[in-house]
C-alpha cells in the first residue's frame, strides 16, 4: 500500500517540479535584462533536464533523441559553480582548467550513464568516477568561494543568499554526489528517490519566492551589471543609502586610500578599514556601494591598486622595473589576480599596456 502511494506522489512531485523550474525559465527569461541572468537559466535548465532524466523510467538513458537533456543534467555542477562566481563575486572569468574539467565530467558522465556506445564496464567505472571527481570539485569550489568572499560583499541580499542557496543547495547536491557514487548505476530506493524530488521541488518553490515574489528589488541587486570605476550608484534604489551626509565620510576615506595607501595592505578587509574610518562597518559597506559604485569590497581596493600601478607603469623613470614588482607593492598578493584585473580594466595585458608607453615616451622625446 505504501509503496503504491509512493509510485503515484512521485511523479506528481516531479511533475510539479519540472513546471515550476520552466515557470522560473520563462520568468526570468521574460524580465528585462535577461541576458545579466544567463547564468541563472542556465542552472534552472539543468535542474528541469535533472528532473526530467532521474525519473524511474530513465528515459534520457534510452532515447538518444534525448542527449541534450542528458548533457544538461551532468553540466549542473558546472552551472551551479559559474552561477556563484557570477552571483557572489562579480566574476565572469572561467579559467582553462575550469572549462577542462567540465569537459571531463560531461563526457565522462555520457558515456559512463548511457548506452549510446559500447564501452566496456571498467570503463565506465572510471569515467564515472572521474566526472563525480570533477562534479565534486565544482561544488566544493563554489562553497570555497561563497565562504571566502562573503565579508567583502557589499549587498546584502548576496550576503543572505550564499548561505540559503550557496550553503543549504551546495552542500545538498554534494551529498546528492556522495550517494549517486555509492549506489553506482543502481536505481535508488523508492524512499529516497521520493525524498529527493520532494527536496528539490522545496528548493524550486523557495526560490520562486525568493526571487519572484516576496524580494523582486533583491534580483535586481544580485544581477545587475557591476558599476564602472568612478561611477557611483543611484543611492535612491539602494536600501539604507542617504543621498546627503556621507560627503564628509567620502572625503575621509579618499584620504586614508588615496594619501596614507592603507589599499597597499595585502590583508586590508572591511573590518580594517571601518576601524581606520572609524565607522561601524555596516556604514562602510553602505558607503562603498551606494557612494562610490562598488559592489565588491575587493572592487573597490583593487580599483586604488591598478591606478598607483597604471601611473607607475606610465612613469618613464620606472620603465624598467618589472611588473609584477610594481602589483605586489600596490598590495595585490599575486600576479593571476592582478593580471585578471587589469586586462579586465584596459582591455589589454600589462605588457601590452607598458609597450604602448614606452612607445609613447620614445615619441615624445623626439
Amino acid at each position: 500500500m505504501l509503496g503504491t502511494a509512493m509510485n503515484l506522489i512521485e511523479p506528481l512531485l516531479r511533475g510539479a517540479g519540472i513546471a515550476m523550474a520552466i515557470l522560473l525559465l520563462l520568468v526570468t527569461a521574460a524580465r528585462g535584462g535577461w541576458r545579466l541572468r544567463a547564468d541563472l537559466l542556465l542552472m534552472l535548465s539543468c535542474v528541469t533536464a535533472y528532473l526530467v532524466c532521474a525519473s524511474p523510467a530513465r528515459l534520457c538513458g534510452a532515447e538518444p533523441g534525448a542527449l541534450p537533456l542528458v548533457l544538461a543534467a551532468l553540466a549542473f555542477p558546472f552551472a551551479f559553480w559559474r552561477l556563484a562566481s557570477v552571483v557572489l563575486e562579480d566574476d565572469r572569468h572561467v579559467p582553462r582548467v575550469a572549462w577542462a574539467a567540465a569537459t571531463a565530467m560531461i563526457v565522462g558522465g555520457l558515456l559512463a550513464g548511457v548506452d549510446y556506445l559500447p564501452v566496456p564496464p571498467h570503463w565506465r567505472v572510471v569515467l564515472g568516477g572521474l566526472s563525480k571527481v570533477m562534479a565534486i570539485g565544482f561544488l566544493g569550489s563554489a562553497g570555497v568561494r561563497a565562504w571566502r568572499s562573503h565579508e567583502g560583499d557589499l549587498i546584502d541580499a548576496r550576503r543572505r543568499l550564499r548561505w540559503i542557496v550557496m550553503g543549504a543547495l551546495g552542500c545538498y547536491s554534494l551529498v546528492v554526489v556522495m550517494v549517486e557514487i555509492y549506489l553506482q548505476r543502481s536505481a535508488p530506493p523508492p524512499w529516497l528517490d521520493l525524498l529527493n524530488i520532494t527536496l528539490i521541488v522545496l528548493a524550486l518553490l523557495a526560490s520562486a519566492v525568493f526571487l519572484l515574489g516576496v524580494r523582486p528589488q533583491a534580483q535586481e541587486a544580485l544581477f545587475e551589471p557591476a558599476a564602472l570605476p568612478g561611477k557611483a550608484s543611484e543611492p535612491a534604489s539602494l536600501p539604507g543609502a542617504r543621498v546627503d551626509g556621507d560627503a564628509a565620510l567620502v572625503d575621509r576615506l579618499a584620504v586614508l586610500m588615496r594619501d596614507q595607501h592603507l589599499y597597499r595592505d595585502p590583508e586590508l578587509s572591511v573590518r580594517r578599514l571601518a576601524s581606520a574610518l572609524e565607522v561601524p562597518e555596516y556604514v562602510l559597506r553602505r558607503l562603498i556601494l551606494a557612494r562610490l559604485g562598488h559592489r565588491h569590497f575587493a572592487a573597490f581596493v583593487n580599483d586604488h591598486r591598478l591606478r598607483e600601478v597604471t601611473a607607475r607603469m606610465s612613469d618613464p623613470a620606472l620603465h624598467r622595473r618589472p611588473i609584477l614588482t610594481l602589483a605586489l607593492e600596490a598590495g595585490f598578493g599575486s600576479i593571476g589576480p592582478f593580471n585578471r584585473a587589469f586586462r579586465e580594466r584596459h582591455g589589454m595585458t600589462p605588457s601590452e599596456f607598458r609597450e604602448r608607453c614606452v612607445v609613447n615616451s620614445s615619441a615624445g622625446r623626439h
